[in-house]
């Protein structure tokens, strides 16, 4: 059975791959995005840093975050809000697949693609910038590898989070609806909107064992130094927990959805 699942994550992950206008296309608005946020945020900063956040680590991590953008993006997979909006979820009762899990394949494959056509590219013309306007390297090796380790978590997070937005569909029976409010939410509480090392301290002592800051947050601040090793091995072990829980209670959520869904006209 694992093989169909790893299987629909292969055919998402090569369909997305085709989308080369698209991916180009977001590797400018995020190059763009990028330089506007640095300058923004430089210009409101007096200092040269924020509770130890500086400028130059604060601009490694805006191009961290846009570099992953496509992964850090709250969105379910193509096709899965409208299948269950117009009632044609119902051909998938047929099939003998999880559908929690088929879904979710979908949408990891998606992500995956996405990212891993825009974030080499963006990483470089970073690398390239002046420095307190670039991407700087990591404060170290250890460091570089719990950042890939976080990363990888983040887009499994990103990924339970979105089966949220199927639930919440479900619910609601609106696509744009559902995924607008749990996008904006995770977007405001992971990072993607203030990074959150610039938020007031009290906000981030809650915001830091929330399962959003997982999504994105985390592995960027470890790659500029910001979450020391030790702090960011027991926050990864914290989002792990959070991984683990998001999953069953939403496996929980879309079955209990599936139970009560009625088709108009059949």
């Amino acid at each position: 059975m694992g093989k169909s699942y790893l299987g629909i994550f292969r055919m998402e992950f090569k369909g997305e791959l085709q989308y080369r206008a698209k991916a180009i296309s977001g590797i400018a608005t995020q190059l763009f995005w990028g330089l506007l946020q640095i300058y923004l945020y430089m210009a409101f900063l007096n200092t040269e840093s924020v509770d130890g956040f500086s400028i130059t680590q604060m601009a490694s991590y805006i191009w961290l975050g846009q570099a992953f953008f496509a992964m850090r993006y709250i969105l379910m997979g193509k096709n899965i809000g409208q299948s269950i909006t117009n009632g044609n979820v119902c051909y998938k009762f047929v099939r003998p697949l999880n559908l929690y899990n088929q879904w979710y394949s979908e949408t990891l494959g998606q992500k995956v693609a996405s990212t891993l056509l825009r974030f080499p590219l963006i990483l470089i013309i970073a690398a390239l910038l002046p420095v307190g306007l670039g991407l700087s390297a990591p404060v170290s090796i250890p460091a570089l590898l719990l950042c890939i380790v976080g990363i990888l978590l983040g887009v499994c997070m990103s990924t339970t989070l979105s089966m949220f937005i199927v639930w919440l569909t479900f619910k609601t029976l609106s696509e744009k609806g559902s995924a607008t409010i749990i996008s904006t939410i995770s977007g405001l509480l992971s990072g993607m909107v203030i990074p959150l090392p610039m938020m007031p301290q009290a906000v981030q002592n809650v915001i830091n064992y929330l399962p959003f800051r997982f999504v994105s947050d985390l592995p960027f601040r470890i790659y500029i130094g910001n979450v020391g090793i030790t702090d960011g091995l027991i926050f990864l072990a914290i989002g792990f927990a959070w991984l683990v829980l998001l999953t069953i209670l939403g496996k929980l959520l879309i079955k209990s959805a599936l139970k009560k869904t009625v088709i108009q006209g059949g």
